[in-house]
């Protein structure tokens, strides 16, 4: 088993999405580390290291907001999920409806991976807040 390393990997959709700044403000204020790969400029070489954190992160949180269509971090969760599993991590997805209607395509792609995750046993967020909660109590157990 890979020896994990106590970080958050931030995955999930990019785009113009500002959903990672609140979650690194959040992990910043109580002293949790993380792995951001939004980067300026992507290179083939950030693909390794976003595998390398993929299968070392103690913690993989994967948000998929309604702020984009996100069919590449849709086809990214089933990849995940299973490195997860295989490595002792936890992995918290978070899925956001797309504004487009029941009907469209995204959401129908969203329905389908939620219908797959849950028959695996994945718990699958409907907000970042609570799946960062989650995540922090990873690193810091509530108190009795």
């Amino acid at each position: 088993m890979t020896e994990l390393q106590d970080v958050v990997g931030l995955f999930g959709v990019v785009a113009h999405s500002t959903w990672r700044d609140k979650v690194m403000a959040r992990l910043d204020s109580v002293g949790i580390a993380y792995f951001n790969p939004v980067v300026p400029e992507w290179t083939p070489a950030h693909a390794e290291l976003e595998s390398q954190h993929l299968v070392t992160d103690r913690v993989i949180l994967l948000v998929i907001t309604a702020e984009t269509e996100g069919y590449g971090s849709l086809a990214e969760t089933g990849w995940a999920a299973l490195s997860a599993t295989q490595n002792g991590q936890t992995f918290l997805l978070v899925i956001e409806d797309y504004p487009d209607g029941p009907k469209s395509t995204a959401n129908r792609s969203r329905a389908l991976v939620r219908a797959h995750a849950q028959k695996a046993g994945v718990t699958i967020y409907g907000d970042v807040d609570t799946a960062v909660t989650a995540a922090i109590q990873v690193f810091r157990p509530p108190t009795k």
